[in-house]
């Protein structure tokens, strides 16, 4: 076992995290051409859990891209899912819902 601080064993095979400052993927940044704008939140329902879904999001550069993610709320036609991806700065992006599918 590899000894972190005083008391706190993590396993050898853990590797190291790196603190990265907010502009770190500035430059792999792209739209998401499919992107839908926020509605109000009055008009947004949350999931009572997140919902296994695969979403279809179309890059600004690198064009089509199926993700399995989770539906997070819908307001309306549209579908907020998570998305984890140095090309988008926030964790989740509002899409129609004919593009996002339940698996």
């Amino acid at each position: 076992m590899k000894q972190g601080r005083t008391g706190d064993a993590e396993p050898a095979s853990r590797s190291e995290q790196e603190l990265l400052s907010h502009d770190a993927h500035a430059s792999d940044r792209q739209a998401i051409r499919n992107a839908r704008p926020i509605l109000p939140a009055a008009g947004q329902a949350r999931a009572r859990s997140p919902i296994a879904v695969t979403a279809w999001i179309v890059w600004e550069h690198d064009g089509l891209d199926l993700i399995d993610t989770t539906a997070e709320a819908w307001a309306g036609h549209d579908v907020l899912v998570g998305i984890r991806d140095t090309r988008w700065p926030v964790l989740g992006v509002w899409l129609a819902a004919q593009d996002v599918r339940r698996r």
